[in-house]
């Protein structure tokens, strides 16, 4: 069984709020020198769900990402735990928030790796929280998609048998293969990594591949670029006011609070 593991390298969600600072361009948010970006939560719950399943029926694990140089990071994370192969999609300069190109660029990366039985991604990145690269991914692939996966097992040849969480429980779906579920933190418990993990990920080789390289098409990619752009990132301002209700008894204070809402017309 092969399948795709799609991780994101992002700004470490546990580090204190004044870690944090506004870019001067408005757009995006900024780390102060010293805290050091993570695997998004939930891509590692996937990782450890696709460790699991090839452990259970075989085949390999190949993690992918979209992004700069630095993106390598999270790839090495998925070797280190155990993961067989891993690659890069060249993602310097993409617009972000972008998960239309994300998916799109993925997409690609993944018919170039070929024959796959499964992708798996983590229900949302832990930095914008839109959830939808995983979606739109498997859009892009024409492939089915579940999401909120809380358990995922084989239940015969070409065929999925998962437990997607709702409201109120789960539901029980079987999907054909290849499908694509993204998976959220219920399903597992990533697992430590050891010396010997480090040491068989510190020798495995990261191809970066261009978008050139998975056959791109640069007209239609930036037909994706203009579906939606960042105008403004802003840390929004809370204000209160508070108005304490007068009177001699709490009968008299009722009293005016009625007063008070009818004349503001809220009741």
């Amino acid at each position: 069984m092969n399948i795709v593991v799609c991780v994101k390298l992002i700004p470490d969600p546990e580090a204190p709020v004044q870690h944090y600072q506004m870019a001067a361009d408005g757009r995006k948010m900024e780390t102060v020198k010293g805290v050091q970006p993570v695997v998004s939560p939930f891509d590692e719950n996937a990782i450890e769900a696709a460790l699991q399943l090839k452990e259970a029926h075989g085949g390999k694990v190949i993690a992918l990402t979209v992004g700069p140089a630095l993106s390598q990071e999270a790839l090495k994370r998925a070797l280190r735990m155990g993961a067989d192969e891993a690659v890069q999609v060249d993602g310097e300069g993409l617009p972000e928030p972008a998960p239309q190109v994300t998916a799109y660029l993925m997409a690609k990366a993944i018919e170039k790796i070929g024959e796959y039985d499964l992708v798996l991604c983590g229900r949302q990145a832990g930095d914008w929280d839109q959830g939808q690269v995983g979606a739109l991914t498997a859009e892009c692939l024409n492939i089915p998609c579940v999401t909120i996966v809380k358990h995922i097992e084989v239940a015969d040849e070409g065929t999925f048998r998962v437990q997607r969480l709702t409201e109120d429980g789960y539901e029980v779906m079987e999907v054909p293969n290849p499908s694509l579920f993204t998976v959220t933190n219920e399903i597992n418990l990533p697992r430590l990594t050891n010396v010997a993990a480090v040491l068989r990920a510190s020798k495995i080789k990261i191809p970066v591949w261009s978008k050139d390289e998975i056959g791109v098409d640069a007209d239609f990619m930036g037909s994706l670029e203009a579906v939606a752009s960042m105008e403004r990132l802003y840390i929004p301002e809370v204000s209160m006011d508070c108005q304490i209700m007068s009177g001699d008894t709490a009968e008299d204070q009722a009293a005016n609070l009625v007063n008070t809402l009818r004349e503001q017309k809220i009741i």
